[in-house]
């Protein structure tokens, strides 16, 4: 403690003493008090089945709906081909397979932590 009259509280990740008034841990970016308890992995990466079809309904054919849901190569091969119009065909496709999916199958396929390692 720094001060007998403003306590500091330990990180719950790295265990530096840190002001009880911060959210946010400064040296390790850790979420505190309840935020921390709140039960949601801050590395998470939520996605919204609703705005993905939208997504590949509406841009398709650019492979906008690949992008945010973190298919980077497959939206970069539906941006490529994007003169032909079949990005577009197969985006239309993949809208009416998302809308198909159920909530817990979509969060299970691409709500994924977002450091992945690699082998």
């Amino acid at each position: 403690m720094k001060n007998n009259d403003f306590p500091c509280f330990q990180c719950t990740e790295c265990s530096q003493n840190i002001d009880p008034s911060l959210i946010v841990c400064p040296l390790c970016h850790a979420a505190q008090g309840l935020e921390a308890l709140a039960g949601i992995d801050p590395h998470m990466r939520i996605k919204n089945q609703k705005l993905a079809i939208w997504f590949s309904l509406l841009l398709g054919g650019l492979g906008l709906h690949k992008f945010y849901l973190g298919q980077y190569l497959k939206g970069s091969l539906y941006l490529m081909f994007s003169w032909t119009l079949v990005p577009m065909i197969v985006g239309w496709v993949d809208a009416f397979r998302t809308m198909k999916m159920s909530p817990f199958n979509f969060e299970q396929r691409y709500c994924r932590r977002g450091a992945r390692h690699y082998i």
